[in-house]
């Protein structure tokens, strides 16, 4: 049949020929050619005449038909992209465009507390997205300095956003790129669960539709059998059946980004947009539409429309969201502990600062659900975290530990009656470091088998190791700082590095009192073997203490015989190792997307300050 079609489509393109360049054309032998002729004609494909030295074909009704099911058949066909099972961690986000109606980039109007961008770029982080390329054209100065804190996102400027399209845009990134990505306009706001979706599940080449939404400037989409985008028009007199608009995001794997680019090179249109290059070699490979029922989103174009986004579209955006992540807690909380939603009372958020906590009162009881934080796998060991905070909760030190999965972080913990949370002031209070510093003695002085070891200095490396390939950026002066603290590690380990059970997070808020005065220590995230003046030092320094206030918490803790002088020492260099450690995880999360706003360079520089602190009282 194959070899039949092809004489037919020879025919058709040159109907007067003979059977010797018949024979060429097809690349088979004379005797095969008159072989296929008489088959076609014996079934009414085709008829012959004589023209001259040639001779004329003639394709009858039914060889066009022939023909027509053979092209249909072969345009159905297309390549697929396998999957890799590649995570996508980088989103480009294109954003050069002016809009008449506004004076700065669309990207940079208010939303909620921030602006649509970074609102956008927020969203995607909690997806899981870790780095971001914003190209700017307009006024990019103004997105630079807004995005100069994010050490994760990097901005390039478009000098010909005048005259180009976003292709041309995209050009800029041919060095930059070397994996899958998501590709979005930055004048797009959405639910999360839209990014989701193409983040989520194997196919790699998918754009993200949505019903028809009115906005204005749609682009219509059409789709074939195989839910693949066979057509995309801004005309909707061009498309035989609207399945759906683009929203204006898509997941692209590395591989098409290079066919773009190739695209682009051998186009002659300078304003061509990436969508329609998209579509072009969506007739080759399969480029799935991937619909989102009920999706909440919006695009900011004129002043109607941003007045909607701020009026109706982003409350309900926030509202939704506020619904799914509460309905998460839910989802988790019936999957752990076995009950019907209908058990659940009330889920309200809890705080947190690595993960996100959340208040949970059933009709029989009140915990706090833990569901851990981005990038905290790399940080924190799971599994040694779930061990020791179950023998503390075993022991007595921590609240009852209901669940923890060291897979996931996710972790139950039974809420303690009439709850009272330590802060820096109440921390001071001497009833409370009688508290601690009791505590504190049953942990350091217990036979607790932790199996690992927390080292600061040590863990400060590990942190460092783990910014190769992002880009972070140090604080100014962080190598010279770096040698003076290893340096002081070597006096720590000559005057006696002890090795005890210890908490390593003494901050406030994991210091927690029941209604009857009992002291609780919790999150047992960072707990492993090390020195007790660590947690000394770790009291100290996150509550502020005065040196009248930890004399006075020396008179609690020190035991008979215990060197006040080197205790003091110690804990002074377990100062300087905290404020370098927690400085350079803080560089590591804002590299990751988070934003700690001063809490690095102000632990930065306090290390500078104790580093000094300590040459002056103990020389070389």
């Amino acid at each position: 049949m194959e070899d039949l079609f092809s004489l037919l489509w020879q025919l058709n393109r040159t109907p007067v020929t003979n059977q010797r360049e018949l024979a060429q054309n097809l690349n088979i032998s004379v005797g095969k050619v008159n072989s296929l002729l008489r088959e076609a004609e014996e079934q009414g494909y085709l008829s012959g005449s004589k023209e001259g030295k040639q001779s004329r074909f003639e394709i009858s009704a039914s060889g066009r038909e022939l023909l027509e099911q053979m092209l249909i058949s072969r345009r159905r066909g297309k390549l697929r992209l396998m999957p890799t099972g590649r995570k996508v961690r980088t989103a480009v986000i294109l954003a050069a465009g002016r809009r008449p109606d506004f004076e700065v980039p669309a990207a940079l109007l208010p939303l909620g507390e921030s602006t649509i961008l970074e609102t956008m770029i927020a969203s995607l982080e909690s997806c899981g997205i870790e780095k971001f390329f914003v190209i700017g054209g307009f006024c990019a100065d103004k997105l630079k300095e807004k995005l100069s804190a994010k050490q994760n996102v990097t901005v390039l400027q478009n000098e010909r956003y005048k005259w180009s399209g976003t292709m041309q845009a995209l050009t800029l990134l041919e060095q930059e790129l070397d994996g899958d990505f998501l590709l979005m306009k930055s004048d797009l706001v959405l639910e999360r669960r839209g990014a989701l979706a193409l983040l989520e599940g194997d196919l790699p080449f998918r754009a993200l539709l949505a019903a028809p939404s009115g906005l204005g400037d749609e682009a219509f989409v059409e789709l074939d059998e195989d839910g693949d985008i066979f057509r995309i028009s801004k005309d909707i007199h061009q498309i035989n059946r609207i399945q759906g608009e683009l929203v204006g995001m898509m997941r692209v794997p590395v591989e098409v980004f290079h066919m773009m680019l190739k695209y682009f090179a051998d186009n002659d249109n300078p304003y061509l947009n990436f969508e329609y290059v998209l579509e072009n070699i969506g007739r080759l490979y399969g480029f799935r539409g991937e619909i989102v029922d009920d999706l909440i989103w919006s695009k900011v174009e004129t002043k109607e429309s941003y007045q909607n986004l701020l009026n109706i579209c982003y409350p309900r955006i926030v509202r939704k969201e506020k619904e799914m992540q509460e309905k998460l807690a839910s989802d988790t909380m019936v999957e752990i502990l076995g009950i019907s939603p209908e058990e659940i009372v009330e889920i309200s958020f809890a705080g947190g600062l690595t993960n996100t906590n959340y208040d949970v009162t059933l009709k029989n009881g009140r915990y706090i659900l833990r569901l851990p934080g981005r990038m905290t796998e790399s940080l924190i060991d799971r599994h040694v975290e779930k061990q020791n905070a179950q023998i503390a909760s075993d022991m007595g030190l921590n609240c009852r530990l209901v669940y923890c999965n060291a897979e996931t972080g996710v972790k139950l913990s039974e809420y303690i009656d009439r709850a009272e949370t330590l802060n820096f002031r109440t921390a001071k209070l001497e009833e409370n470091m009688k508290l601690v510093a009791g505590i504190l003695h049953v942990l350091h002085d217990s036979d607790f088998p932790m199996q690992n070891r927390f080292d600061p200095f040590e863990e400060a490396e590990r942190y460092e190791s783990l910014l190769d390939g992002l880009n972070a950026r140090m604080y100014k002066g962080y190598h010279q700082l770096k040698a003076q603290v290893m340096a002081i590690r070597q006096r720590l380990l000559r005057i006696g590095y002890e090795q005890k059970p210890c908490h390593n997070d003494l901050l406030a808020f994991n210091l927690v009192k029941n209604g009857e005065g009992r002291l609780y220590l919790i999150d047992w995230e960072y707990a492993g073997i090390n020195d007790p003046m660590f947690d000394i030092a770790s009291y100290f320094l996150e509550n502020e203490f005065s040196p009248e206030d930890e004399e006075l918490f020396f008179h609690y803790y020190l035991q008979n015989g215990q060197d006040v002088a080197v205790a003091r020492e110690k804990i002074l260099i377990f100062k300087i190792s905290q404020d370098f450690l927690w400085s350079i995880w803080t560089v590591l999360k804002e590299a990751k997307g988070d934003n700690f706003g001063a809490y690095g360079p102000e632990r930065f520089a306090r290390c500078q300050r104790l580093c000094a602190q300590y040459w002056e009282a103990y020389g070389d």
